[in-house]
Protein backbone atom coordinates (compact mmCIF):
# COMPACT_ATOMS: atom_id res chain seq x y z
CA UNK A 1 0.00 0.00 0.00
CA UNK A 2 1.19 3.23 -0.51
CA UNK A 3 1.05 6.25 1.65
CA UNK A 4 -2.14 7.49 0.79
CA UNK A 5 -3.87 4.04 0.75
CA UNK A 6 -2.33 4.21 4.39
CA UNK A 7 -3.80 7.04 5.74
CA UNK A 8 -7.71 6.06 4.06
CA UNK A 9 -7.65 2.94 6.28
CA UNK A 10 -6.11 4.81 9.00
CA UNK A 11 -8.96 7.68 8.79
CA UNK A 12 -11.86 5.12 8.57
CA UNK A 13 -10.44 3.72 11.56
CA UNK A 14 -10.64 6.81 13.41
CA UNK A 15 -13.92 7.53 11.74
CA UNK A 16 -15.53 4.45 13.65
CA UNK A 17 -13.38 4.72 16.72
CA UNK A 18 -15.09 8.19 17.30
CA UNK A 19 -18.68 6.84 15.73
CA UNK A 20 -18.26 4.20 18.87
CA UNK A 21 -17.75 6.84 21.41
CA UNK A 22 -20.58 9.06 20.12
CA UNK A 23 -19.29 11.04 17.68
CA UNK A 24 -21.28 11.87 14.60
CA UNK A 25 -19.28 12.38 11.87
CA UNK A 26 -20.07 15.05 9.22
CA UNK A 27 -17.29 14.97 6.72
CA UNK A 28 -14.28 13.13 5.95
CA UNK A 29 -11.16 14.24 4.25
CA UNK A 30 -12.54 17.62 3.51
CA UNK A 31 -11.17 19.97 0.85
CA UNK A 32 -11.39 23.27 -0.32
CA UNK A 33 -8.75 25.81 -1.64
CA UNK A 34 -7.12 26.79 2.10
CA UNK A 35 -6.42 23.32 2.77
CA UNK A 36 -7.78 20.16 4.36
CA UNK A 37 -8.78 18.03 7.35
CA UNK A 38 -9.09 14.24 7.91
CA UNK A 39 -12.26 14.96 10.18
CA UNK A 40 -14.91 17.30 10.96
CA UNK A 41 -17.32 15.44 13.34
CA UNK A 42 -19.84 16.72 16.66
CA UNK A 43 -19.92 15.64 19.61
CA UNK A 44 -22.40 17.03 21.82
CA UNK A 45 -22.39 20.60 20.63
CA UNK A 46 -19.01 20.77 19.76
CA UNK A 47 -17.88 21.29 16.46
CA UNK A 48 -14.57 19.18 15.94
CA UNK A 49 -11.80 19.04 13.63
CA UNK A 50 -9.51 16.45 13.69
CA UNK A 51 -5.97 15.28 11.88
CA UNK A 52 -5.26 11.62 11.41
CA UNK A 53 -1.76 10.49 12.13
CA UNK A 54 -0.27 7.27 11.59
CA UNK A 55 2.70 6.27 12.75
CA UNK A 56 4.72 2.41 12.02
CA UNK A 57 6.51 2.99 14.63
CA UNK A 58 8.44 5.48 16.66
CA UNK A 59 11.70 6.28 14.64
CA UNK A 60 9.68 9.31 12.98
CA UNK A 61 8.97 10.47 16.18
CA UNK A 62 5.93 10.22 18.55
CA UNK A 63 2.19 9.98 17.33
CA UNK A 64 1.01 12.49 19.58
CA UNK A 65 3.47 14.82 18.95
CA UNK A 66 2.36 14.72 15.15
CA UNK A 67 -0.83 15.07 15.96
CA UNK A 68 -0.72 18.60 17.05
CA UNK A 69 -2.03 20.94 14.79
CA UNK A 70 -0.39 23.89 14.25
CA UNK A 71 -1.24 27.71 15.25
CA UNK A 72 -0.58 28.13 11.26
CA UNK A 73 -3.88 25.70 10.78
CA UNK A 74 -5.49 26.76 13.65
CA UNK A 75 -6.10 29.78 12.04
CA UNK A 76 -7.05 29.17 8.65
CA UNK A 77 -9.48 26.74 10.53
CA UNK A 78 -10.86 29.34 12.48
CA UNK A 79 -10.92 32.75 10.12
Amino acid sequence: MNKRQIGSVYELKASDYLTKKGYQIIERNYRCRIGEIDIIAIERDCLCFIEVKYRKNEKTGDPLEASRINESKQKIITD
